[in-house]
């Protein structure tokens, strides 16, 4: 059965919502809806489309939007990390909490990805971040994946499809049986590992390999003869093997830090602070601090509680956060002057007698910019392009690049539309619509104000799912 993404995370948020509140009532702490603020939090690298979708999944979920706050995993686990009175490092040495000027990487290691950010401490005790977010899906679930990948080379595709699809209780138990082995395995470890495999797994392959015994398969596989045994219900798996699942994922990680320390704000950075679920992995820490020994790595106790916890911190605190790094460049749409050395002929309009240039990306900031949260960005006046206009129309482009020329480029995209009322035409083309954009928490509101009546201004949060 189909069912719309916005349906289903709607529903989970409002499982999540509805047992909170149960629980207030029942531990009569006198706590109503209206005196809470829900904070969701969502990874630094998803897009502002992806961050919208969750801010609307909430509010179907019965969150109203002034009681919402969607906070990056990163920057709550940072915030956590932050108020802990002390750490240890890779050396099991101690030292207190982060001081004024120090900056440290966080690595969010999840089940799905991997979120990544480098923040400074300010004097004040807020958090600057330093370089733009970035990942990707390397996270735990890829273990899970080379493990059940391991499965089905044994015994098919076919059979391990069929087995997943008609016994789905049995392969999440499956998957919950190595999510404990997982976290036990550690790069000294020797000998071999049981995982516990569900009958029904063999009974597929019996029922669909008539005559072939499941244990027989295993030792006249010339793959994996040696490196692990099939007994019904319980497989033994050579160490080293185990240890295989982890290479992909683990590789990529330290791959991706290693380009990262040489990027001019990040290579001087001194601290690996290792948060999220997959951080707890004894391999993925092993790895990192390996491959970085010249680096302090930061696990904090219950590393996978650390997003949770900054979360409630956010909530409370959200200045804490004092500048983000912009991931696009984010402008407007508007026409200038035709000039025939620089513009293209497909480009030219006619307004008013006037030729002039259409599609032109003005740019309010670029992409790898650090803006202060909370504070309004540059402000650009754009006239209209008719003497009897009587509303100043405000498109918004994003774009991948730092330097846009034209909105119809290549990784530009169209993100909404402000219309501001400007019924007094006496001054014809003398007039103008000032624009600016504001990064307050981790969303963007843009405000089009009438130059001639600043009570005429038109705010809004960008529509990214137009």
């Amino acid at each position: 059965m189909k069912m719309k993404a916005i349906k289903v995370f709607s529903t989970a948020i409002g499982y999540l919502k509805d047992q909170m509140l149960t629980n207030c009532k029942k531990q009569m702490t006198g706590i109503e809806e209206s005196d809470t603020t829900w904070v969701l939090t969502v990874p630094a690298i998803w897009d502002d489309k992806s961050k919208q979708f969750m801010r609307e999944a909430a509010e179907e979920a019965g969150i109203c939007r002034d009681k919402l706050v969607l906070a990056l995993e990163p920057e709550a686990a940072s915030l956590y990390c932050m108020h802990l009175p002390i750490h240890k490092d890779s050396d099991n040495s101690t030292f207190g909490v982060f001081k004024s000027g120090e900056k440290y990487m966080v690595v969010d290691a999840g089940g799905g990805t991997i979120d990544i950010t480098v923040h400074e401490v300010g004097e004040n005790g807020s958090v600057k971040e330093l370089h733009k977010a970035n990942g990707g899906d390397w996270g735990g679930t890829n273990v899970d994946a080379s493990f059940t990948r391991l499965l089905a080379d044994i015994v098919g595709n076919d059979v391990f499809e069929k087995f997943s699809s008609d016994n789905k209780y049995d392969f999440l138990g499956l998957l919950r049986e190595f999510e404990i082995k997982k976290r036990k395995i550690s790069p000294d470890l020797n000998g071999l590992v049981t995982i516990k495999v569900p009958v029904r797994l063999s009974e597929t392959f019996c029922k669909m390999n008539p005559g072939i015994n499941i244990a027989d398969v295993c030792t006249r596989n010339s793959k994996y003869r040696e490196q692990l045994t099939w007994n019904i219900d319980k497989i033994r798996i050579k160490a080293s093997l185990v240890k295989m699942l982890f290479r992909e994922s683990c590789t990529q990680i330290v791959n991706h830090l290693k380009e990262l320390f040489t990027h001019p704000a990040v290579n001087d950075v001194s601290f690996i602070l290792l948060v999220g679920g997959f951080s707890e992995s004894l391999m993925l820490q092993s790895e990192i601090r390996e491959a970085f020994k010249n680096k302090k790595v930061i696990i904090p106790e219950e590393a996978g509680l650390a997003v949770l916890k900054g979360a409630v911190l956010c909530g409370h605190e959200p200045e804490k956060v004092s500048g983000r790094v912009c991931r696009y460049t984010y402008g407007v749409k508007t026409a200038t002057k035709f000039n025939s050395s620089i513009h293209p002929k497909f480009k030219k309009i006619l307004h008013n007698g006037i030729e002039r240039c259409d599609d032109i990306f003005s740019i309010h900031v670029r992409v790898g910019q650090v803006v202060e949260v909370g504070e309004q960005q540059v402000k650009r006046t754009y006239t209209p392009v008719e003497p009897d206009q009587t509303n100043g129309v405000v498109d918004i482009y994003t774009s991948h690049d730092k330097e846009p020329t034209y909105t119809t480029d290549e990784g530009c995209t169209h993100l909404g539309k402000l219309m501001v009322d400007m019924p007094d035409t006496s001054k014809g083309m003398d007039r103008g619509v000032i624009v600016h954009m504001t990064f307050s928490g981790t969303e963007i509101a843009v405000t089009a104000v009438d130059r001639d009546n600043p009570e005429r201004a038109v705010t809004t949060n960008v529509d990214f799912l137009g």
